[in-house]
């Protein structure tokens, strides 16, 4: 039985919620058995900031935001076509973030997935490479993908900011609104029917402000015509993955079950 999100407008990240990074080490990623053993001391030295308690941003973190034109996607409501789309968030100077970052990290994947992922924002090997969740837990994604059934080009991968933030934190809320624009225009081009949340910040984002991943993960809910799912963050897995690898796994055929229920209702084309 689904369980129905709540839909009032509440501000952006009212509860704490454990972290939840996506940081991606500035070097070659190393191959990764899906039930294997992997040693965490150096994803220990990641910064990892937030989500917020009481709103107070981290230390030392500070952001710039820009004036932008109004409308839910600022003017973008008339594209339909994710390679335009793509080049006018290429020329995104929305917030700071734009600046300390390679280039931007637009997304990829089918056009038209029957299912999306959303994740936090790009890390190091993401920014340099401009591929979404392609380091150390995007390797774990893929290795979730196949184990369920699902390939990456099938799918399609995204985050909630589309620019890397500084030292790998979490975006900050400021940034977030600023870039979530980028995001809906995306789901509303793509029209996906099952969208996956990795993490906190993309499940308190995109379907409710009081979600909690370690008490809501393997949870359905459903908004605006699309199922969600909550699910950990592959970086959150790869540095507590005895309690979380394995639930994982399970959300994803959960995943997989519930793609299989549409089409055999014929409730996709």
């Amino acid at each position: 039985m689904k369980n129905k999100a709540v839909l009032e407008q509440r501000s952006l990240f009212q509860s704490s919620e454990e972290p939840e990074r996506s940081a991606s080490e500035g070097r070659k990623p190393e191959p990764l058995g899906l039930f294997d053993g992997i040693d965490g001391s150096e994803s220990k030295k990641e910064v990892l900031t937030g989500p917020y308690e009481d709103k107070v941003l981290p230390a030392g973190a500070s952001c710039e935001i820009y004036p932008r034109e109004p409308g839910p996607e600022n003017g973008w409501e008339g594209i339909w076509d994710l390679g335009e789309l793509r080049e006018r968030v290429i020329q995104c100077t929305r917030c700071g973030l734009r600046k300390g970052a390679r280039g931007v990290v637009f997304g990829e994947g089918n056009p038209h997935a029957r299912v999306m992922f959303v994740g936090e924002g790009p890390g190091a090997t993401e920014d340099e490479t401009g591929r979404p969740f392609v380091g150390r837990a995007g390797q774990l994604l893929d290795l979730m993908l196949k184990s369920s059934g699902f390939d990456r080009k099938d799918v399609f991968i995204a985050n909630i900011v589309k620019c890397r933030p500084p030292d790998n934190r979490l975006p900050l809320p400021p940034e977030v609104e600023a870039c979530l624009p980028h995001l809906m225009a995306q789901i509303r081009i793509i029209k996906p029917r099952i969208i996956v949340l990795l993490g906190a910040l993309s499940s308190q984002t995109l379907v409710d402000p009081s979600l909690r991943v370690t008490r809501d993960r393997g949870k359905w809910f459903h908004k605006n015509g699309i199922d969600y799912l909550v699910t950990y963050h592959p970086a959150a897995v790869l540095r507590d993955e005895a309690h979380k690898k394995r639930p994982m796994w399970e959300d994803f055929q959960s995943l997989r079950k519930r793609l299989d229920e549409l089409l055999r209702s014929k409730d996709v084309e």
